[in-house]
């Protein structure tokens, strides 16, 4: 690829960034809205002594600025450590930005709508596969990041005590998040969108 080709290649990444980035900001809380029951279903997976509630909610100093809430009552009691439980019917809430989560949605869709194909076929297989990428991000991103904020509040407690109960296993998931793995999860997402897009279209 010359020069002038990946100037082309990258200003047409920018735009696509840019639009994506306005979709998300413009009807993002319509989209994440529509998979509440689904990550209920895989929070409840995740944490069977909670019984979790979502909704969207916009903060007063602007009009786009939108959060996911997450308000969940415990069922049962959550062990901490020997003295500390959760007794129920306890409340327990945390919050995501929702313009933050859909980051690695930004960069998958931004790299399948300027990588190269020479049909248009290609393309829409491109971008159907990216449309189910895109759920499955949603679903291994979102649920562990708001559990992960109770459970770290919780986990500081149950160190300060006797036997403290061992740290869930999407914690350490949600701290890679965090830490730059949405972007990592973007590309990677992308990249297997090419490549099952490559062998359909060969097989």
């Amino acid at each position: 690829m010359n020069r002038p080709e990946l100037f082309n290649l990258t200003l047409k990444g920018l735009l696509a960034w840019l639009v994506l980035s306005g979709l998300v900001l413009f009807f993002g809380d319509r989209l994440i809205t529509g998979l509440f029951p689904l990550l209920k279903a895989v929070m409840i997976s995740m944490t069977p002594d909670l019984s979790p509630s979502l909704l969207v909610v916009r903060s007063p100093q602007s009009l786009f600025d939108y959060a996911i809430e997450l308000s969940a009552w415990v069922l049962q009691p959550i062990y901490l450590d020997a003295n500390h439980f959760i007794p129920p019917p306890t409340e327990l809430k945390s919050s995501e930005h929702l313009l933050h989560s859909f980051v690695p949605l930004v960069i998958e869709g931004s790299i399948l709508l300027v990588w190269p194909v020479q049909y248009w076929r290609q393309r829409v297989l491109l971008l159907g596969l990216g449309v189910l990428a895109a759920v499955l991000l949603i679903v291994a991103t979102i649920p562990a990041q708001l559990l992960g904020k109770l459970e770290i509040a919780f986990q500081d407690i149950a160190e300060s005590g006797v036997n403290p109960r061992p740290v869930p296993r999407f914690v350490d998931w949600m701290i890679f998040c965090e830490l730059g793995g949405r972007w990592l999860l973007g590309i990677a997402a992308a990249w297997l969108c090419i490549r099952f897009q490559r062998r359909f279209l060969r097989n």
